[in-house]
Formats: C-alpha cells, structure tokens, sequence
C-alpha cells in the first residue's frame, strides 16, 4: 500500500463500505420482531432461526463499531486538511441537521404507532413522553458529541498515544478500554435513555478515536497490512467462533453472565475487522459512478427513515404470512422498508429546504448564460 497516498481522493469503496454497514440497520431492526432475548415494538408470532439470528447478531458486534472507526478516520482527514472549521461546519450541516429534523417528528411518530398496535390512549403527556426515546437516532447524538464537543486535541493526543504500540498491543489497548466502557453501561442501566448513552458513547469514542490516530499515524499503515493479527483466516476463524457463540446461547436460551461471552468475542472481531476492511475496501477496484453515487448518497436518508416502516409492516405481515417463514419474513419487511425510504430520499432531494434538512448536498443553480456569449 503506498500510504503517501492513503486517501488522497475520494475513495468509493470506503464510502460503500460506510452505506453498507448504516444501511444493514434496516436489516436489523427488520429482524428485531423476530422472538428472541430482547424486547421489541411488536414481536411476531412465529418460529426464529436460530441461525439466522445468530448471524445477525455477530454482525451487530462490529457493524457500528466499524463505522464509528471509519468516521474517525474520515473526521482526521478533514481537519488535517481543510481545517478545524470546515470540518465543524460539515458536522453541523451533514450530522447536526438531520438528527434534530428526525428527532422533531420521529418520536411522536412512533408513540402514534404504538398505540395503533398496543391500543394505549393518546394523551399529550404521553406525547411529551415520546421525546425521552432517541430510537435509532442515538448514534447520530454519539456522533454529533464526538465531533463537535469533545475538542480535537483529545484526539490528537490519542493518536500520539497509540502510536507507541505494535499493531497486536495497540489491539489489546483498544479491546481493553471498549470493554472496560461496556461494563460501566450496566451502572447506569435503566436511568433513561440519554444516561445509559454516556457509556456507550465513550465506548464507541474508542472506536473513532482508533479510526483518527490511523489517519493520523498513516506512514504505519505498511507495517498493519502485514500483521498476522488481521490475517483473513483468523479473522474468519474470530467470526465463526463469534457466531457459534450466539447461536448456543440462543439455542439454550442462555440468561446467566455467560450470554455475554461470545459479545466479548465479537469487541475483538470488531477492531480487527475495522483495520482488515479499511484495507481491503480502501484498495477495492470500483470506480465513481452515479448508481453507486446514489447508494452513497442515500444511505443516511434510507437509515432515518425505514425505522416506522419495518416496525409498522411486521406488524402488519405477520398476520398473513406462515410462521415457519420467518428469514423471508424479515427479507420482504427489509425490501419494504428500504423501498419506501428510498422514495422518500428521491422526494428530499427535489426539494432545496427539505435537502438541507436532511444533510444532502445542495444543488446550486447555474447562473444563465447571455444569448450573446453562447454565440
């Protein structure tokens, strides 16, 4: 890897890898109603796959993570570059804005289609109430304080800090601090929903911190390639321990401390995945077009906006499709939900405020060109 020109454009393979992994949200919370360990808006009457589920939850473990990875590495890119400023005004127009206009409609949102499947009463105090659930909107609240409160020299220091370490220590220190933030959630669980963030914020703080310092330190980057640590097949090895792992625990219905195993598993499949796929995605041989533009583009807007969809369709479908079709139940509600919030990204983008609102790029209109001077 020549590192001089690690990032030195555009890379539309990192930006794929960045959609994919925000747009298997709609994935998971399509699989959500499905029985299982964790409560849901609606959960299906029917029969899981165990398997099925248990490969999502794998996924799980390192999905987020390896994102937050990546918005580190991105973040050190733009402050390095184009400075603190721009960086901040970025944060604002591209993260910032779209969390406040979900947030405004969302929660009520939901509140609206709880009662239509729960049969609660509305009242104005419930619809208050709604506003203390962040829903799926909460990583949008992790992201906005790791960019534009927490202050750039922390990071600095960070990937001074880690800059000391071989690849397999700088592994060990991060999966320690991860871990260490994962445990201090359960202090704080069930003090609401903006507590418990705090720990999961720091905890994936590691994670972006771990991204910057990779820009940051990205003359080691030849060393990293090479490291047996994220060789292919013991990262494969990792991820089907990881996935063995949650399908035992749900096969036996496991509710002891040890459920918690293969999610420690899972925290070093993560930051060893994060380093592999920055690599592998960062060299990918896929070249800018306006279809994967697209994908790009949208993943966000699709993201913010299939969480009502899937949830409202597994309650609709679960009344008429067989109980023993439980993945095709989920594939068609995942269809579903990005179908519709698809649309409903192309319906943005026409409008100018609604593109603002949003994050999207605005178009600016070109100005017209005198008859006189096109002759």
């Amino acid at each position: 890897m020549n590192t001089p020109s690690f990032l030195s454009g555009r890379n539309i393979g990192l930006d794929l890898l960045r959609a994919g992994l925000i747009l298997e949200g709609v994935l998971l919370h399509a699989s959500r109603s499905l029985p299982g360990e964790n409560g849901w808006y609606y959960v299906a009457q029917r029969d899981p796959s165990e398997l099925f589920t248990a490969f999502l939850s794998m996924f799980h473990t390192f999905r987020m993570e390896v994102f937050f990875f990546l918005s580190g590495m991105f973040s050190a890119l733009v402050v390095l570059r184009k400075g603190q400023q721009i960086f901040r005004d970025n944060r604002l127009k591209r993260v910032l804005a779209p969390l406040i206009t979900a947030y405004l409609f969302l929660p009520p949102l939901m509140y609206i289609i709880a009662w239509q499947m729960k049969g609660t009463p509305l009242t104005l105090a419930g619809w208050l109430h709604s506003y203390s659930m962040m829903h799926h909107l909460w990583f949008l609240v992790s992201l906005s304080v790791m960019s534009l409160v927490i202050p750039p020299a922390i990071y600095q220091f960070a990937a001074r800090q880690l800059e000391r370490f071989s690849l397999p220590w700088l592994l060990v220190t991060l999966i320690a601090l991860a871990n260490i933030c994962f445990f201090l959630k359960f202090l704080v669980k069930g003090q609401g929903e903006f507590i418990e963030l705090v720990p999961v914020t720091a905890r994936f703080m590691v994670y972006y911190a771990a991204g910057y310092a990779l820009y940051v330190n990205r003359e080691k980057i030849a060393t990293y390639v090479n490291s047996r640590v994220i060789n292919k097949w013991l990262i494969a090895g990792m991820a089907l321990v990881t996935w063995l792992g949650f399908y035992v625990v749900a096969h036996h219905h496991i509710a002891s401390a040890l459920k918690y195993l293969p999610v420690l598993a899972g925290s070093v499949l993560s930051f060893q995945l994060a380093y592999w796929l920055v690599f592998v995605f960062e060299r990918l041989p896929v070249k800018e077009n306006p279809l994967l533009t697209g994908v790009v583009d949208s993943a966000l807007i699709i993201y913010l906006l299939h969480y009502p969809v899937v949830i409202t369709f597994s309650w609709l479908m679960d009344v008429w499709l067989p109980a023993n079709l439980s993945i095709i139940y989920v594939l068609i509600n995942c269809f579903i939900g990005v179908a519709f919030s698809t649309l409903c990204y192309f319906l943005i983008k026409r409008s100018r405020i609604a593109s603002m609102l949003f994050g999207l790029k605005v178009k600016t209109k070109k100005a017209a060109v005198p008859v006189a001077a096109r002759l």
